[in-house]
């Protein structure tokens, strides 16, 4: 069965260091902090559950390093992007939450000037069904995340909304620009909004932090809401968040490290032809993506440890057990943390369609790390050595389908994984919310 294709789409052992592109540490002209109480991280550490998914990243440092995950499970149940229970789920699919019994997404858009309302949605996690929809007045700019019986989810009209397990308001807060994924790190809310604004509120939803860029970068911004799609990532060091700069295919990405007093720390700048992602921080190290490119940033001083290059032009998130950086590009890697180096890889081969060129479906969705396996898709690899233990990459039943039609989606994931001890869940674009236990 086809999905509905109603989606919003703008127009459009090897070592492979690239030593010279980039420019580390090069600092923007300061913006405004108008907190005048910062906020406080005081509250329980993040606690690594084995049976919850929280944040599309994992945990507030986007490692999506969990503590296990399943093995050769089966399918369990599909819910479709097709009606049920509520709205079709139009716009492409954020990366799963799972917890408190539920599978919650939203939809989220790539062109922010799209004004179709979006959809934060609930599905049962035993059978499947769906448990409610809350309709967003634009669609999100980023996935939800879920702290304290609490979904906190950014639309792209500009709006940040705080939405209880059972559907109901908690509260809002209009922000003035596209509001990306949140991130939650103790008692605090972190959002970058298109402006290149990052605020920090309360789970209550009082304002304790404002770090306003807009001002510098005005006039450098060429669609200022690209800035939006990523989630700041948060450690006891710090807050650390991606800028995108200047005009569509030239732009400049702009990793921004703060104290959680809100003084900033330090800038490091590079250019990209293509969008930046959601920033990981590990153990004193800030890795970044953005375009063909993965950086390595010394979280206390903003200079650059190592450049990693791939042979595709667009690379999603990083996800790192601490010893590895896994990255998926066309085909999937495994970086040595310490140096950049890479280890292995997953062989992307691609299909051919028509004679006329291959048609691949990129890893570009944020690979999950376990203890023992390094998921992608549906299937599950060493994390030692890439060897494929179980699974597959879910690639026929979609590949000659229109959801290819442009290459718009090979920038945009096929298929999201996130694990708990027992299940995996996939944000499948074609198949909708796939679970397999």
């Amino acid at each position: 069965m086809k999905a509905p294709v109603r989606l919003p789409i703008a127009s459009m052992r090897r070592r492979a260091l690239l030593a010279t592109a980039a420019t580390g540490g090069i600092a923007l002209v300061a913006g405004c902090n108008s907190a005048s109480n910062a906020c406080s991280t005081s509250g329980d550490a993040f606690d690594r559950p084995s049976d919850r998914w929280p944040a599309p990243g994992y945990s507030p440092t986007n490692t999506a390093h969990a503590p296990a995950g399943p093995d050769a499970p089966s399918r369990q149940w599909r819910h479709g992007r097709e009606r049920e229970a509520g709205p079709d789920l139009w716009g492409y699919l954020s990366t799963p939450i799972v917890g408190d019994d539920s599978v919650y997404l939203s939809t989220v858009v790539p062109d922010f000037d799209v004004e179709d309302p979006g959809n934060l949605v609930a599905i049962d996690e035993s059978s499947g069904r769906r448990r409610w929809t809350v309709e967003l007045p634009r669609q999100s700019g980023g996935g939800p995340v879920l702290a304290d019986g609490t979904l906190f989810v950014g639309d792209v009209g500009g709006t940040l909304h705080a939405v209880s397990t059972t559907g109901g308001t908690r509260w809002t807060r209009s922000l003035g620009a596209a509001v990306g994924g949140p991130t939650v790190y103790g008692n605090v809310v972190y959002v970058l909004d298109g402006s290149g604004t990052i605020h920090g509120f309360t789970l209550d939803g009082d304002r304790c932090w404002r770090e306003d860029r807009s001002g510098p970068l005005e006039g450098l911004l060429g669609n200022p809401s690209e800035t939006a799609d990523a989630a700041p990532a948060v450690d006891e060091s710090g807050i650390y968040a991606t800028i995108l700069a200047g005009e569509r295919y030239d732009w400049t990405a702009t990793v921004v490290a703060f104290d959680h007093d809100g003084s900033e720390r330090w800038t490091y700048t590079f250019p990209t032809d293509e969008r930046s992602n959601p920033p990981t921080v590990v153990d004193g190290t800030v890795l970044v993506t953005a375009g063909n490119q993965l950086h390595a940033i010394d979280a206390d001083t903003g200079e650059r440890r190592w450049q990693f290059a791939f042979g595709y032009r667009h690379a999603g998130p990083p996800a790192t057990d601490g010893e590895a950086v896994y990255v998926g590009a066309k085909n999937c890697y495994a970086i040595d943390l310490a140096d950049g180096t890479e280890r292995w890889r997953v062989v992307n081969r691609g299909i051919a369609s028509g004679g006329q060129w291959e048609r691949s479906l990129p890893f570009t969705a944020r690979p999950v790390a376990t203890e023992d396996a390094i998921y992608l898709r549906a299937g599950a690899y060493d994390p030692d050595d890439g060897t494929r233990l179980w699974g597959d990459l879910a690639e026929a039943s979609v590949v000659n389908s229109e959801y290819l039609a442009t290459d718009q989606y090979t920038r945009r994931p096929i298929a999201r994984p996130v694990a708990t001890e027992d299940a995996l869940y996939l944000a499948h674009q074609h198949h909708g919310v796939v679970k397999f236990q």
